[in-house]
């Protein structure tokens, strides 16, 4: 069975990312899997869905969080493999 794309956006600080998952779930029917800290001031929102859903609410979220904050990246994986779909599932594997 094919994984769910996922996709996450990252950005200093947990306003940018607050109003980014805000925006996100009021525009698609994106499930956000985990909002986690990963260090030196950096957020991180891990969502999934179908691939057109999780591009759209990525770009949505990053337009979004660069409203707030100067430094926002983002990344969607169409067709995830099983390390990196654990990831949007449980991303404080990456570290805190």
């Amino acid at each position: 069975m094919r994984n769910p794309a996922v996709g996450f956006v990252e950005a200093e600080g947990f306003t940018p990312i607050f109003d980014a998952v805000d925006a996100m779930v009021k525009a698609t029917e994106v499930e956000v899997t985990k909002v986690v800290r990963l260090g030196g001031g950096i957020v991180a929102v891990a969502v999934r869905g179908d691939l057109a859903t999780v591009e759209e609410a990525i770009d949505i979220g990053e337009e979004t969080a660069r409203a707030k904050s100067r430094s926002v990246r983002s990344i969607v994986f169409a067709s995830p493999c099983d390390a990196v779909s654990a990831l949007a599932a449980e991303p404080q594997l990456v570290g805190n």
